[in-house]
């Protein structure tokens, strides 16, 4: 589609565009929604046109998806699910093709689940962050791509050229000179492809304001209120509300934005919380704590709570002789699981937050407990205990499976080989993941499977460091 933006960008002139392309072909549209002001006034701009329309034309699907990293700051993820949910009530009631949805990264692969569960340690640059992968742009591609199994799609972005010069860069990249519409650059298969639109990508931050403000007179086409939003900018202080992202690794400027991750260890200092905090949400104080405990030198890179290999057993030296850091061993993870419940408990305690939040929060879910305590039995935990009594002990309260929980080897025998580690200086950590191997398989006849799990063990380079030493030391 060949383009038509009008020259003084007006908000009429955009409506009227958004209609054209509605009403162009069949292809459904997705609308990237995080709840900020762009992609706000996309979503209410796309609102507003369908409501225009008589009802015999809206006839494609919109579909509004918003991400939920499950570490979202609590005063953003109540206000992004407030608005959901009158979104969908509204387009009820209009008969409006619109369905809105929040999409999750998998239990499996959470935050939690990969910091406490494998030990990842928390990112602390934009080039080595590993989380936007997996809790922003997995979960929201597998929303649009279970679409393009069966027709071509059109994804709605709230991205302008202003926001930075890095953004505009990528625009400019992306554009096509006279389309309205540019091919997704992932996204896409053998039969179908995904298009992108960005409506709003000429105005200015004052035109968002100024649209959301004045023309919708402070009340979005849902009837929730823009004042509500633009109070929530002023609280907090930043450059941004963290994006939606959709499609390519690494191509958002999360790291510094405002309306982020409230464990984001990027940035510095995080200005979210710190600006909520200075107007009146005292009660945010122990989730600021613990983010800056994940990564200060304290924890983040104390020898006592971290490895000397990588997960797949490989060894990385630098050149004075010292390791580099692999993830945390199990008393690191323990010891981050015990601070996260410890912070919940206290914020839910807090009087003032009592106040503002009928609902207590939650800031791991059960679901990512129960894939945590899986990995610990697979890889690190002959008590297979660790995870429920830690639970326990600071929740006073048992978690589903706790009773089920079994210990592989009694705690006498279990005390017994702990000296006989500690006397013939046995690889702990080696020790503990063959027995755990070879119970995985005490039933089983056909024994193969468990022999080469093992010698995939027995093999593993931080093994035999020691040996690789000495042969060095003797060349």
């Amino acid at each position: 589609m060949k383009y038509s933006f009008f020259n003084d960008n007006s908000t009429e002139d955009i409506i009227k565009e958004m209609e054209t392309v509605y009403l162009n072909d069949n292809r459904p549209w997705i609308v990237g929604y995080s709840g900020g002001k762009d992609s706000s006034l996309v979503t209410q701009l796309m609102f507003k046109m369908l409501t225009r329309l008589p009802k015999e034309k809206r006839h494609k699907k919109v579909y509004i998806i918003s991400s939920d990293t499950l570490i979202e700051n609590p005063i953003i993820l109540k206000f992004l699910e407030s608005n959901i949910k009158k979104i969908n009530q509204k387009a009820k009631e209009e008969e409006l093709p619109i369905e809105a949805n929040i999409v999750y990264p998998d239990y499996e692969d959470s935050f939690w689940t990969n910091i406490i569960g494998k030990g990842y340690p928390p990112p602390k640059s934009i080039q080595y962050r590993w989380c936007t992968e997996r809790l922003k742009i997995k979960p929201t591609n597998k929303f649009i791509i279970k679409k393009l199994k069966t027709e071509d799609i059109i994804v709605l972005l709230g991205v302008r050229k202003e926001e930075s010069q890095v953004r505009k860069s990528r625009i400019e990249k992306r554009e096509i000179d006279g389309y309205l519409l540019t091919p997704h650059n992932t996204l896409k298969n053998e039969d179908h492809a995904a298009y992108v639109y960005s409506p709003i990508v000429e105005l200015t931050t004052d035109d968002v304001w100024e649209t959301l403000l004045n023309y919708f007179k402070t009340e979005s086409p849902w009837g929730t209120d823009n004042g509500e939003l633009f109070k929530l900018y002023a609280k907090g202080s930043g450059d941004g509300e963290c994006p939606f992202i959709v499609g390519e690794k690494n191509n958002s400027t999360c790291g510094n934005s405002r309306f982020g991750c409230w464990t984001c260890t990027v940035v510095s200092e995080d200005k979210s919380l710190k600006g909520f905090i200075e107007t009146g949400y005292t009660w945010l104080i122990p989730l600021a704590k613990l983010r800056d405990w994940l990564k200060s030198d304290e924890f983040r890179n104390n020898p006592k709570y971290r490895k000397k290999h990588r997960r797949n057993g490989s060894v990385t030296k630098r050149e004075d002789g010292s390791y580099l850091f692999g993830p945390f061993n199990f008393e690191g993870r323990k010891l981050i699981l015990e601070r996260l419940l410890k912070t919940e408990n206290e914020i839910n305690e807090d009087p003032l937050f009592k106040k503002q939040f009928k609902e207590s929060i939650s800031l791991i879910k059960e679901e990512e407990l129960k894939a945590i305590d899986g990995i610990w039995d697979e890889e690190e935990d002959l008590t297979r205990q660790s995870m429920v009594n830690i639970y326990h002990k600071i929740k006073d309260e048992k978690l589903p499976w706790h009773d089920y929980k079994h210990p592989i080897i009694e705690k006498e025998l279990l005390e017994e080989l702990d000296k006989i580690i500690e006397k013939y200086e046995v690889n702990e950590e080696l020790f503990k993941r063959l027995v755990i191997e070879v119970d995985k398989n005490k039933y089983y006849i056909n024994k193969k499977k468990s022999t080469g799990n093992i010698e995939k063990l027995l093999n593993q380079q931080y093994v035999h460091e020691d040996i690789m030493d000495k042969i060095d030391d003797r060349s």
